[in-house]
């Protein structure tokens, strides 16, 4: 790592911190993530660093997917840390939105989010394409570079899809409680990708309405609660996987709810962009849009984007943003949960 000047701190997960850093050979700017020591131990650890960087080694060359350097394990401390060395692709979403957005009390343009989504759902697209789950998608792992670049970053949950050949289930305690998916809260381990695309559609509600989040959920049970009270749940005991689902009986989803008011909430979005909404938050994971589906929908039919300089590769108030690379696509073998 003595190739590598740091330069400052950019953000700090459960599993390790990621700082900016110079290349001292390139001049080249770049994310590092240092995995944490304490994240894993022995041969726990070294499947937490071989699965990541195998994701990141997937997704090379995806202009919507941030890309692998270079990855080094550290000797320190028994050999149980390791460093990822990534592109540095500007600021997070939740920062642009927090600063830019937020705090003036606007939301994105629905031309300036229908481009995000648009990239964000081509990124998912050829994720799922070649046989990968992200399970924590959100606004602090979607990275804009200030020239239209979109990238998706933070691939420390994602795994490869079993694609029904009957292996192990699936941890459901993934993705952030704000943009978890229903079938996961009620503890379903035999979920599909539709769990990432549900995550899009609550993004997609924060861009529209500039933030805060649709479901700002304070525990999983109040997060369902929001879900059905805001979506309805009339369609969700009528999906085939439903009784199976751990948590079916919870008494949350035997109360009466009203219809979806999705729509009371977003009532100058046009209807070609509320049908990508609302197929997104289908609560049905069988009736929920797919990312290659939704990119056909008539929303995503007019190709203009926004000019560059809608998204500032600066803060109006303070420093760099949050976030680091790690990319996705293909991988022939499993990777475990």
């Amino acid at each position: 790592m003595e190739h590598y000047e740091r330069l400052g701190k950019i953000g700090e997960g459960t599993s390790g911190v990621v700082y900016k850093a110079r290349d001292r050979r390139t001049g080249e700017t770049v994310a590092i993530k240092r995995l944490r020591a304490g994240a894993g131990i022995g041969d726990a650890f070294d499947e937490t660093f071989r699965r990541e960087v195998r994701c990141l080694e997937a997704c090379r060359g995806h202009p919507c997917l941030v890309e692998l350097l270079a990855a080094h394990r550290d000797p320190a401390g028994g050999g149980t840390g390791a460093f990822l060395v990534m592109e540095h692709a500007g600021r997070s979403l939740s920062e642009v939105m927090r600063q830019d957005y937020l705090a003036e009390r606007r939301p994105f343009p629905e031309a300036e989010a229908r481009r995000v989504m648009r990239r964000l759902l081509e990124g998912v697209s050829a994720m799922h394409a070649r046989g990968l789950l992200h399970r924590d998608l959100k606004p602090d792992n979607v990275l804009l570079d200030g020239r239209g670049g979109v990238k998706i970053c933070d691939f420390g949950l994602s795994r490869a899809a079993d694609n029904g050949t009957g292996g192990a289930p699936y941890t459901p305690g993934v993705a952030t409680l704000w943009y978890r998916a229903p079938e996961l809260i009620l503890g379903s381990g035999d979920y599909d990708a539709g769990v990432d695309t549900w995550a899009l559609g609550c993004i997609m509600a924060e861009l529209l309405a500039g933030g805060p989040p649709l479901f700002p959920g304070r525990s999983e049970m109040d997060q369902l609660n929001r879900v059905f009270d805001t979506l309805g749940m009339q369609d969700m005991p009528s999906w085939p996987g439903f009784a199976r689902l751990p948590r079916a009986g919870s008494p949350l989803c035997r109360r009466g709810r009203p219809p979806s008011r999705l729509r009371e909430l977003f009532p100058a979005l046009s209807a070609a962009g509320f049908d990508v909404l609302a197929g997104l938050l289908a609560c049905r994971p069988d009736r929920r849009l797919t990312a290659a589906d939704a990119l056909q929908c008539p929303w995503f039919a007019d190709a203009a984007a926004v000019a560059p300089e809608a998204l500032p590769d600066q803060p109006r108030a303070s420093c760099c943003a949050a976030g680091f690379a790690a990319g996705v696509a293909g991988v022939a073998e499993a990777i475990l949960a």
